[in-house]
């Protein structure tokens, strides 16, 4: 029985590896592209590209080509509605319309990355890379380094091992107990300040807990660095941590009704 089960894992791993290759520089594939691609056989990739279009997974395109079907937006629009997350914090976001901030986002922590889940605009002018579905390493940006800050040692520990020389590129410290005075500079602060990867604006995040040791996201505030003053920056960065701690504490205190499913909140960790 293992035995089986491990073949049924290892042929799904395969077919989902599929709808890796789907991208905004390549939208669109056929069925030899993928043959070729991922080295398997025509009747391998023929078969592949049938399980993901009975799902809905894939549809077909121009030129004998496949895109992306209709499942995905069906399955976005669910997580929308029901991300436990999402449905906390918007109500709270929406409360908050200080003139101050050009643009709100809520990045969840997602194995080694973090994932922009919601971004609303309230600046027109302003430039913005995140935007939702767009994911960035735990190293780079102030959305990963508030959730990556306040990882538990072990997984700190962890993620040294496997990304010193990331973490040395990134100036966070060129061992492991320098990454730790950094990440400690952050936690004592309650926030992460920077604009390494847009740096049009001024860009403040703050962690989102689900309970008070997990850290599961992180809210970012951004603004116009041209139209930011240091007074502006402070009370942006005041703002930003108090509305994560409002979240934060409405995750934490959320019990639902008699009777009710209620939120199913994910417990992430680091991949691997």
């Amino acid at each position: 029985m293992p035995k089986g089960r491990d073949v049924k894992q290892s042929s799904a791993g395969k077919v989902l590896n599929v709808l890796d290759l789907f991208s905004e520089e390549n939208p669109a594939w056929t069925v030899e592209m993928i043959m070729e691609k991922l080295g398997a056989t025509r009747a391998t990739a023929y078969r592949y590209v049938k399980s993901l279009y009975d799902a809905g997974l894939l549809a077909p395109g121009a030129a004998s080509t496949y895109v992306l079907g209709p499942r995905i937006m069906q399955l976005d629009r669910q997580i929308r509605r029901s991300d436990p997350l999402l449905k906390i914090a918007k109500p709270i976001l929406d409360d908050n319309q200080s003139p101050l901030i050009g643009a709100k986002s809520i990045s969840s922590f997602y194995g080694d990355q973090v994932l922009s889940i919601y971004v609303e605009r309230c600046d027109p002018d302003i430039f913005l890379t995140m935007e939702r579905g767009k994911n960035f390493p735990l190293i780079y940006g102030s959305p990963s380094r508030a959730v990556l800050a306040y990882l538990p040692p072990y997984q700190m520990k962890n993620f040294y091992s496997s990304n010193s020389a990331e973490i040395a590129e990134a100036e966070l410290g060129d061992s492991l107990e320098e990454f730790r005075a950094s990440m400690r500079k952050i936690r004592r602060k309650g926030c992460c300040v920077g604009n390494e990867v847009n740096n049009r604006v001024f860009g403040v995040s703050a962690p989102i807990f689900h309970d008070k040791s997990s850290v599961s996201a992180s809210l970012t505030f951004v603004r116009r660095i041209e139209i930011t003053s240091e007074e502006q920056a402070e009370q942006l960065t005041k703002d930003v941590i108090e509305t994560a701690n409002r979240i934060s504490k409405c995750l934490k205190d959320y019990r639902p009704a008699e009777g009710d499913q209620g939120l199913i909140f994910p417990t992430p960790r680091l991949a691997g």
